[in-house]
This record gives C-alpha cells, sequence and structure tokens, in this order.
C-alpha cells in the first residue's frame, strides 16, 4: 500500500498532465462551436447560393429572392441598403428588365463559417457578362464578392444579410455604372 503522500504526489502529477489536455480540447470545441453541422446543411447552405444564382441567370427576381429572408438586410456594390425582400426583388425586376437582361452570373462558394448551429457566414465570389452600365454602354465583364449572413429559421437556410462588392465597380457619381 502507498502511503499517503506519495498518493498526494502521484495524484498532483496525474493532474499536472491531464490539464494541458483539456485545456487543448477545450479549445478545440471552441474554435468548432457548430460541429453539429454536417454535410447536408453545408449543401443545403450552397444551393441557397445556387438558387440565387439560377434565378439571376433566368432574370426571374422573384426566384432569385426565394433564398432571402423577408427582412433581410440587403447593401448592394452601390451602397444601397434595403431592409425587405420585397424591395430587393422589385430593384431587380427592374435591372432584369433593363441593365442586366443579357446578364448571367457564376458563383463560387469559397467558404462557410458556422458561427453557431443555426448561423453562418458565407464567402462567395461572383463574375457576371452581359450587363449594360447606366449610360447604356456594354459591361462585358464584372467580378466581386458578397458576403452573406444566413440562418436556419424553420428548417430552412435563408440569407439576412448581404454585403457586396464590385471588384472593378467606378465612382457612384460616374455616369459609366
Amino acid at each position: 500500500m502507498m502511503n499517503p503522500r506519495t498518493w498526494k504526489s502521484l495524484a498532483g502529477l496525474a493532474a499536472l498532465l491531464v490539464m494541458p489536455l483539456m485545456m487543448i480540447k477545450s479549445r478545440t470545441l471552441a474554435a468548432r462551436p457548430a460541429d453539429s453541422a454536417d454535410d447536408a446543411d453545408e449543401a443545403a447552405i450552397k444551393q441557397v447560393v445556387a438558387g440565387f444564382s439560377n434565378g439571376w441567370n433566368t432574370h426571374d427576381a422573384h426566384a432569385m429572392c426565394l433564398s432571402l429572408a423577408d427582412d433581410v438586410e440587403w447593401v448592394s456594390w452601390r451602397g444601397e441598403v434595403m431592409r425587405t425582400r420585397k424591395g430587393v426583388e422589385d430593384q431587380h425586376a427592374g435591372l432584369f428588365a433593363g441593365l442586366y437582361k443579357n446578364s448571367h452570373r457564376t458563383d463560387t462558394v469559397k467558404a462557410i463559417r458556422y458561427l453557431g448551429p443555426d448561423l453562418v457566414s458565407v464567402d462567395n465570389y461572383w463574375s457576371m457578362t452581359g450587363a449594360k452600365k447606366r449610360d447604356g454602354s456594354d459591361w462585358p465583364y464584372r467580378e466581386g464578392y458578397v458576403n452573406y449572413l444566413m440562418a436556419k429559421r424553420e428548417g430552412r437556410w435563408v440569407i439576412i444579410v448581404s454585403h457586396t462588392a464590385d471588384f472593378n465597380a467606378t465612382s457612384p457619381g460616374s455616369a459609366s455604372k
């Protein structure tokens, strides 16, 4: 039988060895707040982006906006802010009837960061061909970035915030937009 002093020494040594391992494990878990997300969620999130892109490419503003929450916060590449799906849909219906009626958009999801089990940040790069500038001249190629904040509502992923940047945009006051 071990004497109490040896037992305490071994217990202390064990604690010193186990504690760092437990801290490493807890940090790993904290760095991945939504490990419960599975391949089905990732596929559903990518499908939201694909649905948006498909709606764009068929010039159907209603279909494009099915991926948006009713209370979406939408910030366009020009800095215009809309706070309803209906507003975004109405704006794009006008664009699809005019400047974007021959446009084609390609979207590529670059990263999905889980902020919680029902909240993600999505980095998406896009490119567009066939658009017109506001002065009516051709805008043959555009590309940019959009960050979507998506939430899972009633079992379905929807875009709740969208912030877009256009890499080759001109200044807001320019007639060449």
